[in-house]
């Protein structure tokens, strides 16, 4: 376990020249507070998973934006806010057979999905309707 605590915002353009970057600096962060390598590659993994998504259905879309990462690692666990502006779409209202058939249509992110809900104990979506949208992904070390 670690006695270092870190946090540090990333804002990048939601575009995916930046990815590396990012996923650089935050393994970087992990690694600074000495936590376990293994952990460290499989948080970065579904951080970039969770942006990786963002920037690409913002691509789909003529919406510009940037994704802020604010990251939080203390003694206990890792928290990543992924905020975004690129996509304002709101999936409550939806009857469950609209539901199925944007899930069908989406069904190449739904593996990446699994996988952060894998890699992180907790995973939580916000939608504030004409604001943004904002994922928390916690792992507990």
């Amino acid at each position: 376990m670690s006695s270092k605590t870190a946090n540090q915002i990333f804002v990048i353009p939601s575009e995916t020249r930046h990815l590396n970057e990012l996923r650089q600096s935050v393994k970087e962060l992990w690694e600074a507070c000495n936590l376990p390598v293994r952990d460290g590659n499989l948080v970065v993994l579904a951080v970039d998973e969770a942006v990786s998504s963002i920037v690409s259905h913002a691509r789909g879309t003529d919406r510009k934006g940037e994704v802020r990462v604010v990251v939080d690692i203390d003694e206990t666990r890792f928290k990543a806010t992924i905020e975004d502006t690129t996509n304002h779409v709101d999936h409550s209202h939806l009857t469950d057979a609209e539901m199925c058939a944007t899930l069908d249509r989406e069904r190449t992110y739904q593996l990446g999905l699994f996988l952060i809900r894998e890699i992180m104990d907790e995973v939580t979506y916000t939608f504030r309707r004409g604001f943004q949208n904002e994922l928390e992904l916690v792992k507990f070390h």
